[in-house]
């Protein structure tokens, strides 16, 4: 008579114990990876300056920043590409729990367009991927002096000065 009901608050407890086992793993899957990707034109302090979707050509190099949670001990690689190809491919090894890291691109004028940034784990696997925009820079406006009347005659004057007591 005692053995089923052993048995019954045996299968409870090890019931319970796997279900903590799945909600600790779960929690760790979830915890683990990307908590900031971000394009920027600078870093300080470890920490991008502003966070960007588009940028123009002016501007000759791009970063792209990540904050790595739950990786110490693995390796993640950002790679560049642009239409459909390649254009760098960065590796770097994480050495905490949590890490901050970014590669840079340097930028040509005539790269416009959209630009990917694939963070990948050790196997080739994407755990992130970022786009952003490179746009051409507006032309400067230039004002011209409207062209006097015909007949009208330019005069130019001394400039003053104003002062204050």
């Amino acid at each position: 008579m005692g053995l089923p009901i052993f048995k019954g608050v045996c299968m409870k407890k090890v019931a319970s114990v796997v279900l903590a086992c799945v909600v600790f793993l779960s929690f760790s899957v979830h915890s683990a990876g990307i908590t900031r990707s971000v394009f920027t034109t600078k870093i300080i302090n470890k920490e991008p300056v502003s966070k960007l979707e588009q940028i123009q050509s002016d501007v000759t190099r791009v970063y792209f920043f990540t904050e790595i949670t739950g990786l110490n001990g693995h390796a993640i690689t950002h790679r560049w590409e642009y239409n459909g190809q390649v254009m760098a491919a960065l590796t770097f090894h994480v050495s905490g729990d949590r890490w901050r890291t970014w590669s840079s691109k340097n930028m040509l004028p005539g790269w416009l367009g959209i630009w990917k940034v694939s963070v990948l784990d050790e196997g080739g696997n994407l755990i992130e991927q970022s786009e952003f925009e490179y746009v051409a820079t507006p032309e400067p406006v230039t004002s011209e002096p409207a062209a006097p009347e015909s007949g009208a005659q330019i005069q130019k004057t001394p400039a003053q000065a104003v002062t204050s007591q």
